[in-house]
């Protein structure tokens, strides 16, 4: 929006502040050519009464007849002038700068209410008139002018109409040609295929004839040569020429060959025949688990990395590592260590774990961490916690047999065969026989029927590896009044408390 330069007139000093920041403002915002947009309005309006309202108790002192209120002034454009315009709660509208002027010539007390009221309620410009008659001419002339462009585009329309479908037609014409021949074509390739499958045909038969004819020369060289030979030899039978072992050599490198790659094919074939044996998961880990000793177990460092990757797909841990607590017995200079389920165990470097054997004592009881896969153990540290005589005692009759002859079995559902396996030692010292089924191994339908036998006294199913059927028939057992536990994936030592919990050992 282009508006004229105008500002507010009189000696500098003597303009109001407020009006002369609001007068910055409007000349920032009357930059650009175009008109102010609505938003631009708005925020002019809201400037003006945020600017100017200090200046609303001076003006009504000023007119006091008829005030004049600051905060109803409305701002608009002149379409017509290009110019600004302010429209006062009288409905008077002005110029903004003539506006400004005479605000600020009232209250430097320039002029008075009584010689400046009309002044300060300026009448808008008189607008120009146009007549009606011409208003209707030039809009007549304007919609002839846009009937003739119109009717101008019609008639090119239709014509471009006309031609597109001369061009659609030839392009139709053009297809089906090109399709007609697009079939000849094809059954041309058809018959070249065929024509192609008969030669090759004829040359795989002459290459089997040719191949006959060259087997049944060589045969025929090779008599000759033999007869040839046979008399060369009744020849000079008397003669003895130096033998030229040349080619029995090469017979020979070439026999080796044979063998050496006959023996290749016998081992890929005894490998491939191997590797078909379907051999269970389960077994796989249990013959790995057999071979573990202390002289490979650094070969075995890399399975952390398949326990981690188990963590990640089953989102729980697995601990390869248990916290058990026990005490040391010495016998015939050898050390022992007992576990809390009397559990005995035969010491090493690595079970040690860098206490020294002069440190060990028979009076304090050792913490140490048990392996369930191996049931290696490895020590941590002694603890303040002293032995009793009578514990040592105890101890003595564990390990010269059964406390006390229960004579019951207890079947344990689960795939880890370690973990039950070092259970059922412990608990075979409460002569406890302990059933294992694996359900990697055993089918459900074997295992469902193995549950339902009343000889067990007690039931322990280990969800991890166990079908959703079995877990379901468990809790159906035990809702029926049967001694049945579902546990996650407890260890040798949770599976000693929870048969021996359930069977009253503990109290005993």
């Amino acid at each position: 929006m282009k508006f004229k330069k105008q500002c507010v007139t009189g000696k500098r000093n003597k303009i109001v502040p407020e009006i002369k920041d609001f007068e910055h403002f409007v000349k920032k915002m009357a930059t650009s050519d175009s008109l102010l947009s609505r938003q631009q309005l708005t925020k002019l309006t809201q400037m003006s009464q945020v600017t100017l309202r200090p200046l609303q108790l001076r003006l009504n002192g000023k007119l006091p007849n008829r005030p004049l209120n600051l905060s109803l002034i409305v701002y608009k454009n002149d379409v017509r002038l290009r110019r600004l315009h302010v429209i006062l709660p009288t409905g008077e509208v002005t110029d903004i700068y003539q506006f400004l002027n005479q605000l600020n010539a009232l209250l430097i007390e320039d002029i008075s209410e009584d010689g400046s009221y009309d002044n300060i309620m300026m009448k808008s410009e008189p607008s120009v008139q146009v007549a009606t008659a011409d208003k209707l001419d030039r809009a007549n002339q304007t919609l002839k002018q846009r009937i003739k462009k119109l009717t101008e585009t019609k008639i090119q329309l239709a014509s471009r109409y006309e031609g597109a479908q001369v061009k659609v037609k030839q392009q139709a014409n053009q297809l089906a040609t090109s399709d007609k021949q697009n079939q000849e074509l094809q059954l041309k390739i058809g018959q070249l295929k065929q024509t192609i499958k008969d030669y090759q045909f004829k040359f795989a038969k002459q290459k089997e004839e040719m191949g006959i004819i060259r087997e049944q020369i060589r045969i025929k060289q090779t008599k000759q040569k033999r007869k040839k030979l046979m008399q060369q030899s009744q020849v000079s039978e008397h003669v003895c020429p130096k033998l030229d072992d040349t080619q029995l050599k090469k017979e020979i490198t070439d026999l080796h060959n044979q063998i050496a790659k006959a023996q290749q094919e016998l081992q890929a074939y005894k490998k491939q025949r191997t590797d078909s044996l379907q051999v269970s998961r389960s077994e796989k880990i249990r013959q790995l688990t057999s071979e573990l000793n202390l002289n490979c177990i650094e070969d075995y460092h890399p399975l952390l990395r398949l326990v981690h990757k188990y963590n990640e797909l089953v989102a729980e841990d697995l601990a390869l590592w248990q916290q058990i607590q026990g005490r040391f017995v010495k016998a015939d200079n050898r050390w022992q260590f007992i576990d809390q389920n009397s559990q005995s165990y035969e010491l090493s470097e690595l079970s040690l774990n860098g206490i020294l054997l002069d440190e060990l004592t028979t009076n304090y009881y050792y913490s140490a961490r048990q392996r369930s896969d191996t049931g290696h153990i490895m020590l941590i540290r002694r603890l303040t916690k002293q032995v009793t005589n009578g514990q040592i005692a105890n101890h003595k009759n564990e390990m010269s047999g059964p406390v006390r002859l229960v004579n019951k079995q207890v079947l344990i559902i689960s795939w880890w065969g370690e973990t039950v396996k070092n259970a059922a030692k412990k608990l075979s010292y409460f002569g406890i026989d302990v059933v294992w089924l694996d359900p990697s191994d055993i089918s459900n339908d074997k295992i469902m029927h193995e549950m339902n036998k009343t000889q067990y006294v007690f039931e322990l199913i280990v969800m991890r590896g166990a079908h959703h059927e079995t877990v379901t028939a468990a809790h159906r057992l035990r809702r029926s009044g049967r001694q049945v536990k579902v546990a996650n994936n407890p260890g040798a030592s949770a599976m000693f408390d929870y048969v021996s919990g359930a069977l009253g050992l503990t109290n005993g």
